[in-house]
């Protein structure tokens, strides 16, 4: 028993201080003595997240290598009901969160991690991320060796050193035992397959891929190394990393960047030469002992009798490779699992396993080396459960936690999730991938049937999207990304999945042959609800999103009406009636003139407030020449009936489109042009205030932070701006969105009912 007591894991004193450290930061964050910009900045490397509940938390717990223990899900669940929400989750890369944490409960918890062996450092931020390997990893038939020892032996000897916690973006590290790769080394920062060569353990390795924006395939840079080379080969990796990552573009700051931006063989020849230094001067630090970890546990007998003609369903079993031995899954519904039922869980696989549990990438629970003779029980234990852990042969959807609690979500992922599974009923294996938005949490780019949501506009209003994705694979050295092949309403998915995948055919044909046919509205009389999103009361917006990068989802509204504009266009081209080719005018001019105002923190609904607002920001400004004003003027004569016809402004439509589009094209990660004006009038002048003062109460994210920005533009550098903002959202996230741009920030005050804030131009 003593040794089901010792984490897997081992936890460095640095980061042991680190947490003890937690209640301090916290008190003093309580106490108003550091600004939620500077503690977010703390809390992030902590593995600690905020929510969209206001004032709650997730924390983010590392689960090495997907290895769990009893007692460890015990604590867990404890702390999960005393300070969350009662409901812990199973992430894509093996982790376990509590939900819905205080923020002054967050050292207790912490405190009672660390007290089991467990924390949460480095779960999050510009860190060494959990160290993830296969599922099954020491039980699987496939496996060419246990690779769990070398994925926790790897982030034990990473995680002692301070810089694993300051690089210039996360840095995710995996371990596959095949070349089936189900743990998705293809697609990681650095990934290691298993193979044996001339009867020695070692590992072919990948590097520089990743998923969400510009997802990439991870390239060789090894074809074999011996077991122990693996420290050596994840500290030059992260030394090219924190060398040439970019850390003024957090959105161009992943490693597959440094790859893209060096080339495949440059960027081998500077890991190689991180290598070679190495070798001379030596690893830093201890060098942790690769621990065979299954041997600390008891195994199940297995039973003597052969399994072939055993009728026991096996809609949750897997087959290890000692004969007589199963892996049984506890199958979750979006990752979710109740802590009671945790609890159980863990004591089911004290009484009938390994003791050792597994989570997955497919964000489910494995109990491991259960005896066949012992899987009935098992199963009926899991059936008292409040969820259906089994999951019998309904399709596993694995989705991101979507718009509903995201803040950077477009569409509401999970209710997609659970329209698709209640279509299908039982009637279908297949795995699909969701994710809300283009950062791929749910893992679409690497499923056999992926969504990413987006949005569309429609007849002037919104509609949640979502782009299909089929064909990908994920074995090694043969790894691609799935293949868009439409863009589907988010209403029609479910009947679209269901018809491709109750034809007994192969489900990835089927969505191609079929895709065409559900993502072609322009003939239909959409019902109203194709505009609003699963289980959503409210018309589909983007209002709201990325509260916390207030810029966060503007590039995707742009492209929007870019998108618009430019159809439009192509129409115009086509037709050869005047009243035709004038819609397609106007509608071109109205959608270009609306798609560079969101940066500006306006959101107009009638076109001559579109078109009065074009001119005042982008026209008089500079952005724009000053034809786009007699344009604007001709189409509302033509809308009002004053002007026969507007089909002759074609030309001057597409030049509009055009300089919106470069204007659009240029815009960086602050929502700042980066082209030349096209007068050499200078309109910050003209904005200029004595007091430098804005009153933005009232003003909702994220557009007070817009307006924030381009008032600070309007000032020099090195003078200050006041920014009166209310309570809650408005100044929590303007403030830290200010900082993540480079300006700083010089505090928040507390004056009556709202809150001044003071931010100093630095560039």
């Amino acid at each position: 028993m003593a040794e089901q007591k010792k984490p897997i894991l081992r936890i460095h004193e640095s980061i042991r201080q680190d947490v003890l450290g937690c209640r301090e930061h916290v008190e003093k964050f309580l106490q108003g003595q550091t600004s939620p910009v500077a503690f977010r900045a703390y809390r992030v490397p902590m593995g600690v997240y905020e929510q969209r509940a206001e004032g709650r938390y997730m924390v983010r717990i590392r689960i090495g290598a997907g290895l769990v223990l009893p007692y460890q899900l015990d604590r867990i669940a404890q702390l999960s009901k005393t300070f969350g929400n009662g409901i812990l989750h199973v992430t894509t890369r093996q982790d376990i969160q509590i939900h819905e944490v205080d923020i002054k409960d967050i050292p207790d918890v912490l405190e009672g991690l660390l007290e089991v062996g467990l924390a949460a450092r480095g779960g999050g931020g510009n860190t060494v991320r959990n160290v993830t390997a296969c599922p099954r990893a020491g039980v699987c038939p496939k496996e060419q060796f246990d690779v769990a020892p070398y994925a926790i032996a790897a982030a034990e000897y990473l995680l002692q050193d301070r810089s694993s916690f300051n690089l210039p973006r996360k840095y995710k590290i995996v371990f596959s035992g095949c070349a089936d790769d189900c743990a998705f080394a293809s697609v990681a920062d650095l990934g290691f397959f298993a193979h044996r060569q001339n009867g020695s353990k070692g590992f072919s390795v990948y590097a520089g891929g990743g998923l969400g924006s510009d997802p990439a395939v991870a390239v060789r840079i090894e074809d074999f190394i011996r077991d122990n080379e693996i420290f050596e080969v994840a500290e030059a990796i992260k030394r090219v990393f924190d060398k040439y990552g970019d850390r003024s573009n957090k959105h161009k700051a992943r490693l597959r960047y440094v790859l893209a931006r060096f080339g495949v063989e440059e960027f081998i020849r500077l890991y190689k030469n991180e290598r070679t230094e190495l070798n001379k001067h030596g690893l830093r630090g201890e060098i942790p002992e690769i621990r065979d970890i299954a041997s600390r546990f008891a195994l199940a007998e297995p039973s003597s009798g052969k399994d072939a003609g055993w009728s026991t369903p096996q809609y949750n079993l897997l087959p290890e490779k000692t004969s007589g031995l199963f892996t049984v899954i506890v199958r979750l519904n979006h990752g979710d699992i109740p802590a009671d039922d945790m609890l159980k869980v863990g004591q089911i696989a004290e009484e009938f396993g390994q003791v050792l549990l597994h989570t997955t990438q497919l964000q489910d629970i494995m109990i491991t080396t259960v005896a066949r003779e012992n899987v009935d029980a098992v199963n009926r234990a899991l059936e008292t459960l409040s969820i259906i852990a089994a999951g019998k042969t309904m399709a596993k959807v694995v989705t991101c936690t979507g718009a509903a609690t995201c803040k950077l979500g477009l569409c509401l992922s999970r209710g997609l999730a659970d329209a698709i599974l209640q279509k299908l009923g039982a009637s279908s294996e297949t795995i699909i991938r969701i994710s809300g938005c283009p950062n791929s949490c749910g893992h679409h780019y690497i499923a056999d049937i992926g969504f990413q949501g987006k949005a569309k506009r429609l007849q002037g209003r919104l509609m949640p999207f979502y782009d299909v994705f089929v064909g990908a694979a994920t074995v090694e050295g043969h790894a691609h990304l799935g293949e868009k092949v439409g863009t589907v309403p988010a209403k029609r998915i479910p009947e679209l999945i269901a018809k491709a995948l109750g034809s007994g055919a192969d489900g990835k044909e089927q969505i191609r042959n079929l895709v065409g046919e559900y993502e072609d509205i322009s003939s239909d009389s959409l019902p109203d609800d194709y505009y609003y999103d699963f289980g959503a009361a409210e018309p589909f917006s983007l209002a709201g999103r990325g509260p916390g990068e207030c810029g966060a989802g503007v590039m995707d509204v742009i492209k929007v009406d870019l998108d618009e504009a430019n159809e439009a266009l192509e129409r115009a081209k086509e037709r050869a009636g005047d009243g035709e080719k004038s819609e397609s005018v106007y509608k071109a001019t109205t959608a270009a003139a609306r798609a560079l105002l969101v940066p500006f923190g306006l959101e107009p609904k009638k076109d001559r407030e579109i078109f009065a607002a074009f001119n005042e920001h982008l026209i008089e400004s500079g952005w724009v020449g000053d034809e786009a004003k007699q344009l604007f003027n001709e189409a509302i004569d033509w809308r009002m009936g004053d002007r026969a016809s507007i089909a002759d402004l074609e030309v001057q439509a597409e030049r509009l489109v055009k300089r919106v589009k470069e204007l659009f094209l240029s815009l960086d990660a602050n929502l700042q042009f980066k082209i030349a004006k096209v007068t050499r009038e200078d309109a910050v002048e003209k904005f200029e205030a004595e007091d430098h003062v804005i009153d933005l109460r009232g003003v909702a994210c994220p557009l007070n932070f817009v307006k924030a920005k381009l008032e600070l533009e309007k000032i020099d550098v090195g003078r200050v701006l006041e920014v009166l903002l209310d309570d809650g959202e408005p100044v929590r996230n303007v403030p830290e969105s200010f900082a993540n741009q480079g300006q700083e920030v010089l505090g928040a005050k507390s004056v009556g009912d709202h809150f001044s804030v003071r931010v100093r131009r630095k560039k």
